[in-house]
């Protein structure tokens, strides 16, 4: 196909060849194209170059009209008739075609993006193109590395936030593994994800960090870890360490429940069933009591008079509603006189599970009140992992960690993704009318 006109070249869409044929079968567009190169200089002397023969290279382009196509394309052995040069003999190579996989640069371009930005199956799209899953995978490396690497992709940090979620699960052959998220708290982007959730793992990421980047930071939100603390020292010790207060509030739902267990089996001799007092109002309980009705409150009296004997219960619902009290001060003097009557109401109780919560409390009180100060929290943080474990469930398990990390950091990474032609909307005509 060869209209002289420039028809089929500018469907085509490949600057530099020309289309000489195109035939459609029964599953695919197969186009057959070259160069329009006529003149060539050899590489090594700079003599002009003679056209030696020819061989096809099939390549797989991206679908053309709803059709899968394949670039045909026929390419020229050149060869220098300097006798003194080196060069001998070479093969064309074109900015659009790699000569050593079988995707054009579009169409790897394409693949990278919707495995990575639109977080699908590297299977799927593999499927889609008619290549196999590794050379989709290539063409993530291949475009997304430079995206990730990209210095101006995280840029100045204020308030960084620390997560971790689950790699891979527990097998006869190791535990569970984790991975630890780094976000910024402000644009909401996942800055990085490094295997691994101890002190050890994150203090290693750390060393590895800018330290005139790390001297930006000034605000740093956690969950409870222990790790977690002992691993932002000593490269964040001048940061303020904030403790999450969504993580803060489920230390006091986790009290109330391992209590509520403790005390059903304790009365009854059993865990709890539906018609049992205190597994009836087990939701009631973990509910605010701001958010309560009346007849919650009835609800929750009753289950407690039935089933609570020594107000064992009881006891550790008013320590959850005291530490949910301290996130409703409105000042950070209200806030740390809540928290100091908290501790001491709950040291002094004689629930051991009461007392366990009064320790956290107390060992936790300067990043706890440090939320009330600052205002951050890991909400951005628990957010993002949603896209994190988006891409662990479309990539059906995972072997290689750098694979993970790469689509992760693709998906939520904040990564500026290659500019594309916004077409102009094609508006629905209005019937014509023949009143």
């Amino acid at each position: 196909m060869n209209d002289g006109t420039g028809l089929a070249e500018a469907l085509l869409g490949l600057p530099g060849f020309r289309v000489l044929e195109v035939t459609e079968t029964d599953v695919e567009l197969i186009v057959t194209i070259e160069t329009t190169a006529t003149l060539v200089g050899c590489e090594g002397c700079g003599v002009r170059a003679e056209s030696q023969d020819r061989v096809p290279v099939d390549v797989r382009d991206l679908a053309c009209f709803g059709r899968p196509a394949r670039l045909r394309w026929i390419k020229r052995r050149w060869r220098c008739r300097e006798l003194l040069c080196d060069r001998k003999t070479w093969t064309e190579r074109s900015e659009h075609l790699d000569a050593q996989v079988v995707l054009t640069r579009r169409a790897g371009a394409e693949a990278c993006r919707q495995v990575g930005e639109l977080a699908r199956p590297v299977s799927k799209v593999a499927e889609e193109l008619g290549v196999c899953w590794w050379t989709v995978m290539n063409a993530v490396i291949e475009h997304g590395t430079p995206l990730v690497d990209d210095p101006h992709r995280v840029g100045r940090v204020r308030q960084l936030g620390v997560d971790e979620t689950s790699f891979l699960k527990a097998t006869r052959e190791h535990p569970i593994i984790y991975a630890t998220g780094l976000v910024d708290l402000e644009r909401h982007v996942l800055i990085d994800i490094t295997e691994g959730n101890s002190a050890k793992d994150v203090r290693r990421w750390l060393a590895n960090a800018d330290p005139r980047w790390l001297a930006d930071i000034k605000v740093v939100a956690t969950d409870l870890a222990e790790s977690f603390r002992a691993g932002l020292s000593p490269h964040l010790d001048h940061a303020r360490r904030v403790a999450d207060p969504f993580h803060v509030v489920r230390v006091g739902n986790r009290c109330l429940d391992q209590v509520r267990r403790r005390v059903q089996n304790e009365t009854l001799g059993h865990r709890g069933r539906k018609h049992d007092p205190l597994y009836r109002i087990r939701k009631v309980l973990l509910t605010g009591s701001e958010r309560l009705d009346e007849r919650g409150h009835d609800r929750l009296l009753l289950g407690l008079r039935l089933g609570d004997p020594n107000d064992e219960v009881l006891g550790a619902w008013l320590a959850k509603e005291s530490v949910r009290d301290i996130y409703l001060a409105d000042t950070w003097a209200d806030a740390r006189t809540l928290l100091d009557k908290t501790i001491t109401g709950c040291l002094a109780d004689d629930v051991p599970e009461i007392v366990s919560l009064g320790k956290t409390l107390k060992r936790w009180r300067s990043e706890i009140l440090a939320h009330h100060a600052t205002g951050a929290s890991n909400g951005p943080t628990e957010g993002l992992n949603l896209c994190v474990k988006k891409v662990k469930r479309c990539g059906h398990g995972f072997r290689s960690f750098e694979h993970y990390r790469l689509r992760v950091l693709l998906h939520a990474g904040g990564v500026t993704w290659p500019s594309r032609p916004q077409p102009p909307r094609i508006r629905t005509r209005s019937p014509h009318s023949f009143a």
